[in-house]
């Protein structure tokens, strides 16, 4: 199951792309995402070995405690884990539709948390799909591990795009119908 946040990225990658395999990324606007600021990190293709931090958040770089900018995002990535991460986000790009992947995340005195990681593709200003919008999602508190920085990053799961999945439910509403939840 997907954070809430993951969720909410997706929502709006798929909403800014209207009718574009990907939305521009002069299309993305960082105050449509402020709750979202601190855990988002942006990757610029170099090629297939290198998927370089344009932007990370603050949130993301506290856990790691060094600025991430011009690091190669699969860096953080060893073995087989690192080749299929780098598959994830070719994939990514070469389908315009977003993954996800999960992983452990370890630091240097061995304590561990869970992350949810959300990969869309974008677009630069000449057309080329070559960016990725990601998000960086602790699954738990965070706050049993700032004293060290995660080092290690450990592959769980990978879900590779697929178009349709990714693709929200356009169901309008009866004429008549009020639309109200009741979850706060």
């Amino acid at each position: 199951m997907m954070h809430a946040h993951a969720r909410t990225l997706v929502s709006y990658w798929d909403s800014r792309r209207r009718t574009d395999a990907a939305p521009a990324r002069a299309d993305i606007a960082a105050a449509d995402l402020r709750d979202l600021l601190g855990n988002l990190f942006m990757l610029q293709r170099h090629d297939s070995s290198h998927h370089v931090f344009r932007l990370a958040g603050t949130k993301l770089c506290d856990l790691h405690q060094r600025e991430l900018r011009e690091q190669n995002f699969l860096s953080f990535w060893r073995g087989y884990d690192r080749e299929h991460m780098k598959l994830l986000l070719e994939s990514v790009l070469a389908h315009s539709a977003p993954g996800r992947g999960y992983a452990t995340a370890e630091t240097l005195n061995g304590d561990k948390i869970d992350i949810e990681m959300v990969f869309t593709p974008l677009a630069s200003a000449a057309g080329t799909v070559d960016r990725v919008l990601g998000l960086y999602q602790p699954l738990q508190s965070s706050k049993h591990i700032h004293q060290r920085p995660i080092i290690r990053h450990d592959l769980t799961r990978i879900l590779p795009p697929i178009g349709k999945q990714w693709m929200l439910p356009k169901v309008p509403l009866p004429p008549n119908v009020l639309n109200a939840a009741n979850d706060r």
